[in-house]
């Protein structure tokens, strides 16, 4: 049967605006038992996933180069680690806003929310690694709502990508490099800071993934 093109429209753009939003998991939660090498981990350090619906595969589609579909960034506190990253339709209660949210690394990679993932680190800048997550954090108290308007120009809000771009170029470093996804399907085109541009980045080194 042949969808109507409206129709067929609607369902694209429906489809790449929850992808943009990053990959959202169920609202079932199981954690897959991972052996994740925390005693390698710093604070900076990047987190990405690759998840595990329709969002996800959409959010590929656009970025054919890419691996993962959402990012965050790792901050170790009371001996604990913890993923900060702006995620949208994740909420720990009723009536939760979409936001910058500091949840476990564990809880961040959940079976339900990962395919598969990695994390990655500033080569030799420890430092204004720390900062960057220090800055994250301020993020995260500040109650940073999510970006739903992908805009790179206004930092009162944010998206996963942007989170990361926006609290390593405060310490002088810039992940993307200049790089930005040009998107330009049926009802949906723009420029957007997608994980691969920041995961390709010449400054990063793989730590782990799985």
């Amino acid at each position: 049967m042949e969808m109507k093109p409206h129709v067929a429209l609607l369902k694209i753009t429906l489809l790449f605006t929850l992808i943009l939003a990053g990959c959202q998991g169920s609202p079932d939660k199981k954690t897959r038992l991972l052996q994740l090498p925390q005693e390698l981990f710093r604070d900076g350090d990047i987190t990405f996933r690759r998840g595990t619906g329709i969002t996800s595969r959409v959010v590929l589609a656009a970025d054919r180069e890419g691996t993962y579909s959402h990012t965050g960034i790792l901050k170790k506190k009371d001996g604990q680690w913890y993923v900060i990253h702006a995620v949208p339709g994740e909420p720990d209660f009723k009536d939760d806003p979409d936001r910058v949210k500091m949840e476990t690394v564990e809880v961040f990679f959940e079976e339900r929310k990962a395919i598969n993932g990695a994390i990655m680190r500033i080569a030799e800048d420890s430092a204004s690694a720390y900062r960057a997550a220090v800055q994250a954090e301020r993020l995260y108290h500040a109650h940073v709502l999510f970006d739903h308007d992908y805009n790179l120009a206004d930092t009162t809000r944010m998206y996963c990508t942007e989170l990361i771009d926006f609290v390593y170029k405060k310490q002088g470093i810039d992940l993307p490099e200049g790089r930005i996804s040009h998107v330009n399907i049926p009802g949906f085109k723009g420029d957007y800071l997608l994980p691969n541009d920041i995961a390709q980045s010449k400054r990063l080194c793989l730590i782990y993934y799985f």
